[in-house]
């Protein structure tokens, strides 16, 4: 049995990297920059060879702290940074939200309130948008280059773009003269699911990479032919109400662990098994995750490695797709 993460071919870059990737855009906000390079260590030893990072991360620092951590590694990892959500000017203001944003500080911030305010107002910089202009994309780049410390970013994409975005194509030429260059693998869209059909249809030589959020079983397979795909947020709402559910109806979760043969009551058995589960469904895509957490990264790694949970993650998918598996339909539980 292999515990070795399935690889990848990653798009057209002519590399190949881990389906698993992790994501970085808890680092550096509200932890410190050893808890952050702890978290990429993690990951990193536990066998994850794909980070995905943007400017706007970790209050704009996150991209420096993964530069970091990547000293020396370069070559054993596969990168995503992007370009559209313009990383924080106020830098002042924002060192002082990472200060607030730790339990103890919020605390007296709670009695403060016109500085909280400001906190607010600096941490707002991180919702600006670009233009999508040549010169703006260029002088992006050229910043995350020198952050993460690289001469090469592996992914680029176009974050949080629509189609109405595009222009008149000189973004496009830029592009593509970036990979001539080699300052870019290949590059892409990064944007919401509801954003994606238009781009494809209106837009579609940006669309060499997508990377929205994972559609869920019951979803119908997106079906961009020829695209390489990424999905993120395979946790967040898919976990917790899942979570919730098996919470409230104890009969439910008891029999949904003996189908899956793992103790559902543990919420880490819950996460890694809904990692697996998208892995195993969607074999030529990227599955992002993030944690702050090292013991659920571990968690989510093992079993993302371990072949002997390729079952586990079949019968999930269907407990899922089918919301209830009476106790007829339990087959005998295997070891894995």
């Amino acid at each position: 049995m292999s515990n070795a993460l399935p690889q990848i071919a990653l798009a057209d870059t002519g590399r190949a990297t881990t389906q698993l990737g992790f994501g970085c855009s808890g680092l550096m906000g509200g932890i410190s920059e050893r808890e952050s390079l702890r978290l990429l260590e993690t990951a990193y030893d536990a066998g994850i060879r794909h980070f995905d990072v943007a400017p706007s991360y970790g209050h704009g620092a996150a991209e420096r702290c993964l530069g970091k951590f990547m000293r020396g590694k370069s070559q054993q990892v596969t990168i995503t940074t992007k370009y559209g959500i313009l990383p924080p000017q106020h830098t002042g203001m924002l060192e002082m939200a990472r200060k607030f944003a730790r339990p103890v500080v919020r605390l007296t911030a709670k009695r403060l309130p016109a500085i909280r305010q400001r906190v607010a107002s600096a941490a707002a910089g991180l919702k600006g948008r670009a233009n999508f202009s040549v010169a703006e994309a260029r002088g992006s780049l050229n910043h995350s280059l020198r952050e993460l410390g690289l001469e090469r970013i592996d992914l680029w994409l176009l974050h949080e773009a629509t189609a109405a975005d595009m222009g008149d194509g000189a973004l496009l030429e830029f592009l593509q003269e970036q990979v001539r260059l080699g300052r870019i693998g290949t590059f892409g869209i990064g944007s919401d699911a509801g954003s994606i059909p238009a781009l494809w249809e209106q837009q579609r030589d940006y669309c060499r990479v997508l990377q929205f959020e994972w559609p869920g079983f019951a979803a119908a397979l997106s079906s961009y032919p020829g695209a390489f795909l990424i999905h993120h947020r395979v946790l967040n709402e898919n976990f917790f109400q899942l979570s919730a559910m098996l919470e409230q109806d104890k009969r439910l979760r008891q029999r949904w662990s003996e189908f899956v043969d793992l103790d559902l009551t543990d919420r880490k058995n819950l996460a890694a098994l809904l990692v697996k589960a998208a892995l195993f469904a969607h074999p030529d895509r990227i599955v992002l995750f993030s944690s702050r957490t090292p013991a659920h990264i571990l968690a989510n790694v093992g079993a993302a490695g371990d072949a002997g949970w390729n079952d586990r993650a079949e019968r999930f998918r269907e407990m899922i797709l089918h919301r209830d598996i009476g106790q007829s339909d339990i087959h005998q539980p295997r070891n894995g």
